[in-house]
């Protein structure tokens, strides 16, 4: 990129980019095109991939490239995936985020994608930020590229296959998405003894064991309590990662809070968690984070952290004082009322301002929010939901810190 455009993309970057095409005749001497992508693209990862904001000459690809493209706190979270000394192959590199943290842990990446303008684009870009230990491939990888790898050729391989169907609507099924990795584990895993595979966050925990019998690890990732990831790990040997108990452990992590919670589903299904009683909903209200809910943990949290469950079903849990290292945030608990209509007719007189969230109740927070018309309030929030005796409560809250 030259120093004029890399100028002029630098001092647009707050600029409205469909203004800027319009105006394409006042800069003669500017690929707009280039510009306007690459000031977009930098908006883009401005809050996805913070550290390479660094870089003011890299170049971006569409839009699409983007959007699949992992965070960094997602793909940094893969390095504890690769041993030291490990060839790592990233078979669908896409924009080059997860090559590009992978390489700072692993020996040598292999990264391969099918678009030729993508590749020569991110090309570009690893050598823009100094990655000499990345080599890049541009084809499509199939049974015929696989066969055609040696033996344990790469300690690790990963995959995060496209989620996007032909006519460009997207996919959520495994054996929607291309490659299909269902299919190549076999084969996979005569190159490599691990194989990490990204699939939707729309994903079901319980429908991965059946579709991956070689999994040993699934890892729910969020970020600011949005789900971001979901992470299968397949080994050849298929318990090594869990030999104890012979079946795949699941790992839970809020990366925003540095906080995980692994369990398995036997140790989820048999135990038994308990249940608040309707006065004993006092102290502190946990929330859990939404990869621990995806993950599917809703009783253990009972039992690992001595909490209580408001009721069964409800997956709210109560304590008498503040619990260090729950998967979940904590908020103080100011008053519990009886969900009925004088509820309605009063909440709004005695506190106006009230964020809302309704939690196994016949009603959405937003149906909530509009019966009860506070405004939304950085301090207090309410929960509605049903007690362990089946009464409809309102638990109002503020933060705990």
């Amino acid at each position: 990129m030259d120093a004029k455009l890399q100028e002029f993309i630098l001092s647009h970057a707050d600029s409205d980019t469909s203004a800027l095409l319009l105006k394409r005749k006042q800069f003669p001497d500017i690929d707009m095109e280039t510009a306007v992508r690459c000031i977009h693209g930098r908006k883009k990862i401005a809050s996805k991939l913070p550290q390479w904001l660094s870089y003011p000459d890299l170049i971006f690809p569409a839009a699409l490239s983007l959007e699949q493209s992992s965070s960094e706190a997602t793909a940094v979270y893969k390095q504890r995936f690769v041993s030291e000394g490990d060839r790592v192959a990233d078979l669908t590199g896409g924009f080059g985020a997860d090559s590009f943290y992978l390489s700072k842990k692993a020996r040598g990446v292999d990264y391969f994608e099918r678009n030729a303008g993508l590749v020569a684009c991110v090309e570009e870009n690893f050598k823009t930020m100094g990655c000499d230990n990345i080599s890049v491939h541009c084809t499509e990888v199939n049974e015929d590229v696989l066969a055609s790898m040696s033996s344990d050729s790469y300690g690790l391989i990963y995959l995060d296959p496209a989620r996007r169907g032909k006519a460009g609507q997207r996919v959520f099924s495994i054996s929607d998405c291309e490659p299909d990795v269902s299919l190549l584990a076999p084969e996979l895993l005569r190159i490599a003894p691990g194989v990490l595979v990204k699939v939707s966050p729309m994903a079901d925990i319980s429908a991965l064991h059946v579709i991956f019998p070689q999994a040993v690890e699934f890892h729910v990732l969020s970020v600011h309590n949005e789900c971001k990831e979901v992470l299968v790990l397949l080994e050849r040997d298929g318990d090594i990662g869990n030999s104890k108990s012979g079946e795949p452990k699941i790992v839970a992590a809020e990366l925003s809070a540095d906080i995980s919670f692994s369990f398995t589903l036997s140790e989820e299904r048999t135990c038994l968690p308990a249940l608040a009683a309707r006065d004993g909903i006092c102290g502190y209200l946990y929330e859990p984070y939404t990869s621990l809910t995806k993950a599917g943990a809703f009783r253990l949290p009972c039992v690992r952290f001595g909490v209580k469950k408001v009721a069964a079903d409800s997956h709210l849990y109560v304590s008498d004082s503040i619990i260090e290292g729950f998967p979940g945030r904590a908020r103080r608990i100011e008053a519990v009322f009886d969900i009925n209509k004088e509820f309605f007719r009063s909440f709004r007189k005695s506190v106006p301002e009230c964020s809302v969230t309704a939690r196994n109740v016949k009603m959405t927070s937003e149906e909530l929010a509009k019966r009860l018309g506070t405004k939304e309030s950085s301090q207090y929030r309410l929960f509605a939901t049903t007690a362990a005796d089946g009464s409809k409560v309102g638990i109002l809250t503020v933060a705990a810190i």
